[in-house]
């Protein structure tokens, strides 16, 4: 299964499954420099029971993202980290691409995300991010099954902090989750180097003649999860974190200004990297974290999206997010200011949680490296 921020080996050990439940948490703000005064992250107000979690789906090889394809809303896909992308209609499985024989597996390398074009029901686009033979980035455009051509190589100096989510944004633009490139505290300060594309959210217009990526934020340390809520525009990522804090980010993109800096590595969530600096005259506009939480929650958390279904009433607008080794999934509420509060523990857990996302209707699915899918539904349904 994929460990989306550390070099951990599969299965995960039983000292990471057994963290504390310890309420979600701040890092002090240590030393914020240039006037610019930190953000509270939202803490946690306590538990939540929104939704219940059936099984749909198992048997899979280290799912990395289960949804859904546009014109395709009966069929769930789902991602396999060694090589394969695979559509699953009810009791039928079929392997719609195998790139196997291309991808380099390791605990944070692998095919790492997919997103299909809008116009997929009748143009049949669709892009994979993978680490290729060498270990390096590569995005790749498939139509119709077959590879296309290539859209991204980036050189990989490690074997971990590969981010990997792919999604279109609602500007119609394909976006791209990297990490820093790997090592403690991001030796090569690739986050903070506006000439490195490693440890930043990049983004491309796939339909133009000559596709150029361009840079939408700056200073990510492992954006394993991103999703766009569609309805305010606003990016939401799940960025892992170094010591103690990880981190949830609410973003507004703005491709006509200089990108918005995420902070990593001067700073892990609210708390100063020690002997890291943070350029205020020269870097992009400093943006804090809305929610953090720490160790004893957890290792690496899982981005999710917010909810805009409509099968569970009580969970609409909140933002819905989770932790890989210790299982555990947050809800939280959006403010008006850009920020967030309510931060509840929901009852439902995902061992090895690697994604939650929509299905074709909006509903969450969650993904797990140790092979099964599961669906949430209303609290106390019948399964």
């Amino acid at each position: 299964m994929l460990a989306p921020m550390r070099r951990f080996v599969l299965p995960v050990a039983a000292a990471a499954v057994l963290l504390g439940l310890a309420a979600v948490a701040i890092g002090a703000a240590g030393d914020p420099r240039g006037g610019i005064e930190p953000r509270t992250p939202a803490r946690e107000s306590g538990p939540a029971h929104h939704f219940d979690l059936e099984r749909i789906a198992t048997g899979f090889n280290r799912p990395t993202w289960a949804g859904s394809a546009p014109g395709d809303p009966d069929a769930l896909w789902v991602l396999e980290q060694p090589g394969r992308l695979i559509r699953v209609r009810g009791a039928r499985r079929q392997t719609r691409l195998d790139i196997r024989g291309r991808v380099r597996l390791g605990s944070e390398q692998g095919l790492l995300g997919v997103a299909f074009h809008p116009d997929f029901a009748t143009n049949h686009r669709l892009f994979l991010h993978w680490s290729d033979k060498r270990g390096d980035t590569r995005v790749a455009e498939f139509r119709d099954g077959r590879y296309r051509r290539d859209l991204l190589h980036v050189d990989q100096p490690e074997e971990n902090h590969k981010g990997g989510q792919l999604a279109f944004g609602p500007d119609g633009r394909l976006y791209l989750g990297l990490g820093d490139g790997g090592g403690a505290f991001d030796p090569d300060e690739h986050a903070q180097n506006p000439r490195s594309r490693l440890g930043k959210l990049l983004s491309v217009d796939v339909d133009a003649p000559r596709p150029v990526w361009r840079v939408a934020l700056t200073g990510l340390r492992n954006p394993w999860r991103f999703a766009f809520d569609p309805a305010l525009g606003e990016v939401w990522i799940g960025d892992v974190g170094q010591d103690d804090v990880e981190e949830v980010n609410r973003v507004l993109p703005q491709l006509d200004e200089p990108p918005k800096n995420l902070g990593w590595d001067a700073f892990e969530g609210v708390r100063r990297t020690e002997g890291k600096d943070f350029a205020f005259d020269r870097a992009g506009e400093l943006v804090w974290p809305v929610a953090t939480y720490s160790h004893r929650d957890g290792c690496a958390v899982i981005g999710g999206y917010v909810y805009r279904g409509t099968a569970i009433h009580a969970l609409q607008g909140r933002y819905l997010f989770g932790d890989f080794c210790s299982g555990a999934v947050w809800s939280l509420a959006g403010t008006p200011a850009g920020g967030a509060d309510d931060v509840r523990r929901e009852r439902a857990q995902v061992q090895q949680l690697t994604h939650i996302g929509p299905d074709a209707n909006g509903e969450p699915v969650f993904a797990s490296g140790a092979g099964a899918i599961f669906r949430a539904v209303p609290a106390g349904r019948p399964q």
